[in-house]
This record gives structure tokens, C-alpha cells and sequence, in this order.
């Protein structure tokens, strides 16, 4: 046992007794920890509202004084050197946290969201040529934190939306423009982009091209668009789209789509393993984190081109994905799995609501398609309020089923607790009626 897992443990058992976290007395907590902030709430605000600030509170608690997740405080950071890894969950923190501070207007959350997202802007960097994705670092082979992914993080949420809350501040404009040059190191012929690691040992996958990934670079490029409006980004956007938009062929990068699923691939070869898998494969397995992830880029993307064939074919997909995630996802309380009926995830439910609301808000969803799945997202809405309050939350926001999904990376159990955030602030505005 490691210095800092005793530490935390010892964290843990001083501190879970009984925490204020707003206007609520918790006696046995779901999320390890103990928030640091205690405040009382307005009585007019709403349950879900009341739901997302008690989970921003624990953003905002794990956070360490120079922005990243805290070593002790923040129970769900990785042991071990610093590595891509570390960074999942701070870029939809970031996110979650400007969303709170917009809804909320409470100071800390904005204050947590810029560190934030300077902290994950800070930590990526140009890998040397060529491209590798470690070095040895006095003995110790280290990650170069120069993943497509995350550069695509640090593009949008973290710069998009802390130069939106920032306006006057341009000191990440270069770099935010030099990430954008790094990325290109990632071209090909075939998907637009790679991601800059493998996903198995076979001679097509030395680059994994996970769906994932790639639709975090698009999300960011729509977001160094929006901010800055240099078109060479949103002109690679729109270049990486067509890998979400062709159909997937067995051995080839082309496309990532599934017409017999009926959403994205996880990735387009045949290995498997990886995060949250047991016995999946890649070219055979679909998952909500891509299904809301890509949608929500392309989406994005959508509302940006005037082409009447890529918007009708982003509609299409889009919509398409939407309906898996509720076809093959939901269970019959609403909740949803993550490759299928499989385990319930509370930020699974979440994904399926938030891609159900960013369709409505674009326009993008035909109105009989909207009568059938405007209920089962009512459905998931409904328990996703009921399951989010402090005497309800399921631990770590998983409940078991089959078994078949596991808790690992614990950093994606905040990327998950961050969309809920989203989806509990969004979806009152949708479902109030």
C-alpha cells in the first residue's frame, strides 16, 4: 500500500461521517471524499438544479491549488506517474463546472473551471520526431501527454470555453493555436486523423483510431473555431467527419459507422480490451461514450456548414445513434448500460439525455422520431433526478447488473459525474412541463 492510498484511506474514514454539502446533511455519502464547501440554497431551487450542485461542490473539492485533481483530496485520480490517463475527467469537469457557474452564478465554480482548464492546457505538449508517444524521464518511461485526444480536450472544453468566460484574456491564444499545428503530426490518408497509440498488435493497429478519441478531436476543433474563428480548424473538422459518416469495412480506417448497430464502432480492428471492457472487441461493439461523444461534435459541426449533404448525412447518423442508445441501452426504470442492457451508469443515462437534447436544440430531430423517444428520455430524466440526490447517488454512479462493464479508469467515473452535472442543468429546461 502506497503512502498516498493510506493517506487517502485515512481521508476517507475521518471525514465521511457527516458532510454539508449545500443545504444538505449527508450521513452516508455515495462519492468517496467529502466536499470542502458548505452553502445554503435558495428554496426555489428546483431538485435536479439542487442534484448538479451537489456534484459540482465535489468538482470543486477534488480540485488541487494549482488546478489539476488533487493527489489526496480527489479519490479518483490514478496512482503513478502522470499520463493521459490523469486527464480524462478534467476537461468535463471544466465544462460542468462554467455550465453550474452560468446557471448558478456561484463564484467557486467559474474559479474551479479556470483552473481547470489552464491545468489541462498546461500540461500537453509537442512530442519529438518522430512522433512517440513515451520517453525515457531519468529511467522512468513517461507519457509525452501529446495524444490526439488530448490535444482535442484541451482545445474544447478547456480553451473554448475559458476564453468564452474570459474575454479578455488571450494568453493561450498561441498555444492554443500551436496545438492545433502539433495535431497535424496525426494526418493520414484513410480516418483524417490517427490518435497516436495502438489498440492492439496487429499490423493495422498501431493506430487504434477509437471513435472516442477522435470525436474529442472534432469537438475541439469546433471549439478552436468558434473561439477564434481560424477556418483551417474548421476545415479539418469537417475533413474528419467523413470517418464518422462512412460506413465501416473489416480492415480498413475509412469509416467508423456501423449501419447494423446503428452507431459507431468503438474502433474499426478486431482487438479488444480497454477501458470500462471485459470480454468486448473493438470492431464489433458499440458504446454510449462514443455514441454521445461523436454526436455531440457533429452536431456541432452541423450548425456551422451550409453543405444540405453533410448536414442531412450528420442528421441521419446523429439521430441514428440516439435511438441505440435508448433501443439497446435502456433498462425498463429508464436507467441505461454502456455497451448495451449491460450494468446501470448514471452518466451513461445522462449521455442518452444530453444527445436527446442537443438534437432537439439543433433542430435535428423529425418530429415522429421525437414522439417515440421524447418518452423514453422523460423515462431516463425521471430516473436520473431520482437517482442523484445525496441519500440516492449509487456508489460511484454504477449500479451492477450483469457485470460486464467495469469502474476502470477511475477518472472516467468523473468524466461520467460531470456529463450528469450537464444533463441535470440541461434537462430542466426540457422536461420542466
Amino acid at each position: 500500500m502506497t503512502m498516498n492510498t493510506k493517506r487517502r484511506q485515512f481521508l476517507r474514514t475521518a471525514l465521511v461521517g457527516s458532510a454539508a454539502i449545500g443545504a444538505y446533511q449527508v450521513g452516508e455519502i455515495a462519492l468517496a471524499g467529502t466536499p470542502q464547501l458548505s452553502r445554503t440554497l435558495p428554496e426555489e431551487l428546483s431538485l435536479p438544479i439542487r442534484n448538479a450542485i451537489y456534484l459540482g461542490d465535489w468538482f470543486v473539492s477534488w480540485q488541487s491549488p494549482y488546478g489539476g485533481p488533487d493527489l489526496i483530496r480527489c479519490p479518483y485520480r490514478t496512482e503513478g506517474p502522470f499520463g493521459p490517463t490523469q486527464l480524462h475527467g478534467t476537461g468535463p469537469m471544466t465544462r460542468a463546472l462554467y455550465r453550474l457557474y452560468d446557471r448558478t452564478k456561484i463564484a467557486d465554480y467559474k474559479a474551479a473551471a479556470d483552473r481547470y482548464a489552464v491545468f489541462q492546457m498546461n500540461t500537453v505538449r509537442d512530442s519529438c520526431e518522430p512522433h512517440t508517444d513515451e520517453e525515457a524521464l531519468r529511467g522512468t518511461w513517461r507519457n509525452l501527454l501529446s495524444r490526439a485526444w488530448v490535444y482535442g480536450k484541451a482545445l474544447a472544453p478547456c480553451y473554448e470555453e475559458f476564453r468564452l468566460h474570459n474575454s479578455a484574456e488571450d494568453a493561450f491564444d498561441i498555444k492554443a493555436y500551436s496545438i492545433h499545428r502539433w495535431l497535424q503530426k496525426y494526418r493520414r490518408p484513410d480516418s483524417y486523423f490517427g490518435i497516436g497509440y495502438p489498440s492492439g498488435s496487429g499490423p493495422n493497429e498501431t493506430d487504434g483510431l477509437f471513435s472516442c478519441d477522435l470525436g474529442e478531436v472534432g469537438y475541439g476543433l469546433v471549439g478552436l473555431y468558434n473561439a477564434t474563428k481560424y477556418k483551417p480548424a474548421l476545415d479539418d473538422a469537417i475533413g474528419l467527419a467523413h470517418y464518422f459518416l462512412t460506413e465501416w469495412k473489416a480492415g480498413s480506417g475509412e469509416g467508423i459507422w456501423s449501419s447494423q448497430l446503428g452507431t459507431w464502432l468503438v474502433g474499426p480492428w478486431s482487438s479488444g480490451g480497454g477501458e470500462h471492457f471485459t470480454d468486448q472487441k473493438h470492431n464489433t461493439s458499440a458504446w454510449i461514450w462514443s455514441s454521445y461523444v461523436c454526436g455531440d461534435y457533429l452536431i456541432r459541426l452541423r450548425g456551422l456548414v451550409q453543405d444540405p449533404a453533410l448536414r442531412a448525412a450528420i442528421d441521419e447518423k446523429t439521430v441514428q445513434a440516439l435511438e441505440w442508445c435508448y433501443n439497446a441501452c435502456q433498462f425498463d426504470d429508464g436507467a441505461h448500460g454502456m455497451f448495451g442492457r449491460d450494468d446501470k451508469w448514471v452518466g451513461m443515462s445522462a449521455a442518452a439525455l444530453l444527445l436527446y437534447i442537443a438534437l432537439k436544440r439543433a433542430g435535428s430531430l423529425p418530429a415522429e422520431v421525437d414522439q417515440v423517444y421524447r418518452p423514453k428520455a422523460r423515462k431516463t430524466w425521471q430516473w436520473l433526478v431520482e437517482n442523484t440526490r445525496p441519500e440516492t447517488f449509487p456508489h460511484d454512479g454504477y449500479v451492477r447488473v450483469n457485470g460486464t462493464t467495469t469502474k476502470k479508469p477511475p477518472e472516467n467515473i468523473v468524466w461520467a459525474l460531470a456529463w450528469t452535472a450537464e444533463a441535470l442543468l440541461e434537462g430542466s429546461a426540457i422536461f420542466s412541463s
